[in-house]
């Protein structure tokens, strides 16, 4: 298991560490799961996200490279832009969801969930004048999120952060550190995330604590990552979606673009359009606060009709929320369901085909 730049870091704020994704994590730091959510929905939270991957793609082949790999398009984005995609294999199932990052003419960068994907992106560069390397260890990530993240990071970096555009990206200095900054989230807040090498991952981590400080910044752990990005209906890896799920199930067919010449699986995913999905991507309300489990059983009446995927408590909404897929026919809204629950308890939930917080992603736009 790998540690973190800021293992050391996080002990300091009483992190209670697990193994996941092939590293040390903090599940929970001492402010608690629902301290940790609601500091990142009210104010400003401070998120490791070191076990993201990150792959640079770079050459004269490069953008066509991205093009085959990615099921959006590339074409016309320019340096310093971000955009979410899928990457997809033949059969039109999901390699996984990342972000890819336009550095450079000629030069991008590829985050991921998972440094698995390397060796797959690597064996389609073979034919392409690129060259590819992996910069997990070399480089890391710290999120700063929250309506008030700007207050806290406007003071220690050295350009204008209203000067980032959504999904864009600036280069600067963090008290002289050089790193990257974009204006992106996992939670469904407003917020930045911040690139940098690893060896200075301390010394920011302490920077924006400090700074935060007089906005009760809290440092945000997994358990409420979870809950974060379960309400906000973003995906995970391994969870929400693996090598047996197509993007038009999982709820992303917006990053397919047919339009473009061609990319990886662009007639599987065409023929999944045309024959009609199998199964949807739904969220889940449960009014009494019982927390459902990746395998739960989605029941009406006696008959099962899907599986949770995720599921967690919500603090801001103080009842349980999940992520799951149900049998299209299903997926309807406000459709009462239950949860058979790991103890064989039933909850009662109520189905919902847009995300349960923020449905319309009205928050990560703008600060408070």
């Amino acid at each position: 298991m790998k540690k973190t730049p800021f293992y050391e870091s996080g002990l300091e704020y009483g992190a209670k560490m697990v193994e996941l994704f092939g590293y040390f994590l903090p599940w929970e730091y001492s402010v608690g799961h629902s301290g940790e959510h609601l500091a990142t929905r009210e104010s400003v939270s401070l998120c490791d996200l070191d076990y993201m991957a990150e792959f640079v793609i770079e050459g004269p082949d490069a953008l066509r490279l991205i093009q085959m790999l990615a099921t959006n398009d590339y074409s016309k984005k320019t340096i310093g832009s971000v955009q979410y995609t899928a990457m997809c294999d033949e059969d039109g199932q999901m390699i996984d969801d990342c972000t890819i990052w336009c550095l450079d003419k000629n030069k991008y960068m590829i985050i991921s969930g998972s440094e698995d994907d390397y060796s797959w992106i690597s064996k389609q560069a073979n034919s392409y004048n690129v060259t590819t390397t992996n910069v997990t260890d070399k480089h890391t990530t710290l999120a700063v999120q929250g309506p008030k993240a700007n207050r806290v990071l406007q003071p220690l970096v050295d350009i204008d952060l209203s000067t980032i555009g959504y999904y864009r990206f600036r280069p600067a200095k963090i008290s002289g550190i050089e790193c990257i900054i974009a204006r992106m989230g996992y939670t469904g807040e407003a917020g930045f995330e911040l690139h940098f090498r690893s060896a200075e991952g301390p010394t920011i981590w302490n920077l924006v604590m400090t700074a935060g400080a007089p906005y009760n910044i809290a440092p945000c752990a997994q358990a409420a990552l979870e809950s974060l990005r379960q309400e906000a209906g973003y995906l995970l890896v391994g969870k929400d979606h693996d090598h047996r799920t197509n993007p038009f199930e999982a709820g992303i067919g917006f990053a397919v673009k047919f339009g473009k010449e061609d990319f990886i699986g662009k007639a599987a995913l065409q023929r999944i359009v045309r024959e009609g999905v199998t199964r949807r991507m739904v969220w889940l309300d449960i009014p009494s606060g019982d927390v459902a489990e990746t395998g739960d059983k989605i029941v009406v009446g006696d008959r099962e009709i899907g599986i949770v995927t995720s599921g967690s408590f919500s603090p801001t909404r103080k009842r349980g929320t999940a992520m799951a897929y149900v049998n299209p026919a299903h997926a309807v809204p406000s459709l009462d369901v239950a949860v058979v629950l790991r103890n064989a308890k039933r909850a009662d939930a109520k189905l919902s085909v847009m995300p349960l917080y923020d449905p319309g992603d009205t928050r990560t736009k703008s600060f408070a």
